[in-house]
């Protein structure tokens, strides 16, 4: 179960992640949407405080990405129940409430544990080869 926290513009195919930085316990993530010739326009968004992360190919979320609870066309994500963090909850045994967050692209996808809202906002860059 998840709930969208961006406007579900359809995630584009050919969206990705551009980039990741994680700093002193802050995430950032520079996130493609479109590109036009060298000029390449997106979301910076930054996850401050964040507590554990991980990259996947969307392939590894079909899981979750098939559930009727799980909202499409959308970039960003909180999830509210039955994800990464349920699942090590179970495995390692404890019960606990954390913040989780998706980052959903056409290609690779990002989930992070983070008690804070992530800070969104617009980013252009040039492409580098």
């Amino acid at each position: 179960q998840a709930r969208a926290c961006m406007p579900a513009n359809r995630v584009q195919f050919a969206s990705e992640i551009a980039s990741i930085s994680y700093v002193d316990g802050t995430l950032i993530v520079l996130l493609a949407t479109s590109r036009e010739h060298n000029d390449v326009s997106g979301m910076k968004i930054t996850f401050p405080g964040v507590d554990g992360f991980r990259l996947l190919d969307e392939s590894y979320l079909a899981r979750y990405t098939a559930s009727n609870d799980f909202p499409r066309g959308s970039h960003l994500l909180e999830v509210l129940a039955g994800g990464w963090s349920a699942e090590e909850n179970m495995l390692q045994g404890v019960e606990g409430t954390r913040r989780e967050w998706l980052v959903v692209t056409g290609n690779a996808c990002l989930s992070a544990f983070c008690p804070a809202e992530p800070v969104l906002a617009e980013a252009t860059w040039k492409f580098q080869v």
